[in-house]
């Protein structure tokens, strides 16, 4: 599913149908056009939320350096936690400075967690999370639309499926070292 598909259906989920019809026919209204970019701003906050907060994204990528130092930037995915870092098999001492990590080896596996891709109208929709779909994202950005619009009323209600979404494929899944923020409640 493309994330414009995405965009036009949460279109029709806020009553916007109109702006949704006029992109799907390929002459998208000044108002569409607007909307569309305000609705792919809240999809991308909504992934960052997921994976910060609710489905992390994690993974494990071997490094070299001569003097230990190892900048974000050369990272295959953008790093915002690192969970620990290894010579391939022992622990080694490492401290996260604003651009880099450095280790007290040249050769590392580095394990951590990472922010989804930032998508655009034309991209494909994909989370590396199977749990997480479309239908929950458009809650998300859904909810982000009425906030933003301040329609209290209309942001609680969606906001209030979103949260419940989250809430029961949370409980389908192994809670692990950590409890997600509001799990508890």
């Amino acid at each position: 599913m493309e994330v414009l598909e995405i965009i036009c259906e949460t279109m029709r989920l806020t009553g916007r149908t109109t702006a949704a019809d006029s992109i799907e026919k390929g002459s998208p209204t000044d108002e569409a056009v607007r909307l569309t970019r305000a609705l792919l701003t809240y999809l991308n906050a909504v992934l960052d939320e997921l994976a910060r907060g609710y489905f992390p994204l994690d993974t494990e990528e071997e490094m070299s350096a001569v003097n230990g130092v190892y900048p974000f930037s050369k990272f295959l995915k953008a790093p915002f936690k690192i969970n620990r870092v290894t010579d391939g098999k022992n622990p080694v001492e490492w401290h996260i400075y604003p651009d880099y990590l450095v280790a007290d080896s040249k050769n590392i596996t580095v394990y951590y967690e990472y922010l989804p891709p930032y998508l655009d109208e034309g991209d494909e929709f994909f989370y590396p999370v199977f749990a997480v779909s479309a239908r929950l994202v458009e809650y998300g950005m859904a909810a982000e639309y009425f906030l933003v619009a301040g329609d209290g009323e209309a942001y609680n209600a969606w906001e209030s499926k979103y949260r419940s979404e989250i809430e029961m494929l949370l409980s389908r899944s192994s809670v692990k070292e950590r409890i997600p923020p509001r799990r508890w409640i």
